[in-house]
């Protein structure tokens, strides 16, 4: 699971790149883009410690790509620069809440950015499948088709419709992926300003779930001891930090849940796309668990808090055996039978 850090240059998105990851920015990459881990704090995995006193404890992860800043103003190389998360799985926005007036102007200016890119990646498609359908080719009616898909994704874009709203079947879909089309990817939209500034309404009307964060102050934040950190908080009235939020949003922005695994040797959060099945779950930790499956045993993570100890759970009989068709909940304890 990738998501990339987007915006233009001066929105302060690789000191959020810093609170996020742990990671210091690194001015030799700025161009290739910086990679870096998050991890995703979850009670649910601290409270499987407890009962499990494990030799190892292990959260579930999203990584992050901070990307070039973009130059506003002028499309230039602001394509090229946006090329590197093509391949993400969802964007987040990243905008100037400090010496920006207009927020909401900023967010339109870079989904513009993100239109033209697009609309650039498709046209260049297109003129190569017209010049392929001229030719006698035994590909030549596939071309044909993938032809008539891709000018009705450039006709909608050029309205500044969305892929959504084509309805486009699996079929019709399968040519675009290859695209990776930015304005078709999730987006978690951030603004970087002043704790005590509320957000500009005409950017809530436009994102409604915008966040905020200070992150240079949070990066401080961070820095300090518990000790220390409540009571510069409690001075600023700050009651929460919003690393862990953000986080999380791009977590649901992907449309990702978290499953573990809980033993002796390790308790561990897992990522799995939602609507993943069980063998999906297995996959995840081991290709020979899928491959071998044989089922899978499932405890919700509801039942194992409310019991509150691993022999009430085996009291109440809250485990039980599922097959490779299970669709995982978020949450679920699952242990993986397996012939491999």
């Amino acid at each position: 699971m990738r998501v990339g850090l987007v915006g233009f240059a001066g929105s302060g998105k690789s000191t959020l790149f810093q609170l996020l990851t742990g990671v210091a920015p690194d001015p030799g990459k700025v161009h290739a883009g910086q990679v870096g881990v998050a991890v995703l704090h979850d009670p649910r995995l601290d409270f499987l410690a407890t009962l499990h006193s494990p030799k190892k404890i292990t959260p579930a992860t999203v990584e992050f790509l901070d990307t070039p800043g973009l130059v506003p103003g002028t499309h230039g190389d602001n394509p090229q620069r946006l090329a590197l998360i093509r391949e993400g799985d969802a964007l987040l926005v990243v905008l100037n809440g400090f010496t920006a007036d207009n927020p909401a102007a900023e967010l339109n200016a870079f989904r513009d950015e993100l239109l033209f890119a697009d609309l650039s990646v498709i046209a260049n498609r297109v003129e190569r499948l017209e010049a392929s359908v001229k030719k006698a080719r035994p590909d030549r009616e596939a071309s044909q088709k993938e032809l008539e898909i891709v000018k009705r994704v450039q006709t909608a874009l050029e309205d500044g419709a969305t892929i959504a709203s084509l309805e486009l079947t699996a079929d019709e879909k399968k040519p675009m992926r290859s695209f990776g089309l930015l304005t078709d990817k999730p987006q978690v939209i951030l603004v970087n300003q002043a704790p005590d500034k509320p957000l500009d309404p005409a950017l809530v009307a436009l994102a409604p779930e915008a966040l905020a964060i200070d992150a240079k102050l949070e990066l401080e934040l961070a820095a300090l001891d518990p000790e220390e950190r409540a009571a510069f908080m409690s001075d600023m009235g700050l009651t929460d930090l919003g690393r862990d939020r953000i986080i999380r949003a791009a977590y649901d922005a992907v449309g990702m849940i978290t499953f573990f695994t809980a033993g002796e040797p390790e308790v561990r959060g897992w990522n799995l796309e939602r609507g993943g099945s069980a063998v999906d779950a297995a996959g995840k930790i081991h290709t020979d668990l899928a491959r071998g499956f044989i089922r899978a045993e499932v405890t919700a993570y509801d039942g194992i808090h409310a019991a509150g100890s691993l022999r009430e759970v085996k009291a109440k009989n809250l485990q039980r055996l599922e097959g490779k068709d299970y669709i995982v909940k978020d949450g679920d304890v699952m242990f993986f039978r397996s012939s491999v």
